[in-house]
């Protein structure tokens, strides 16, 4: 299957594993943040 897919493809699903993969970090940031919050840190 990886040999069908073409060069635009390709750059597309590594674009979006990154995206993903900044979007879960994002969200572990917020939830890190707002525990942190809510024990006094900020």
């Amino acid at each position: 299957m990886e040999d069908q897919m073409t060069y635009g493809t390709k750059i597309l699903n590594g674009f979006l594993s990154v995206m993903v993969v900044v979007l879960v970090l994002i969200l572990v940031a917020v939830v890190v943040c707002l525990i942190l919050a809510g024990l006094g840190f900020f």
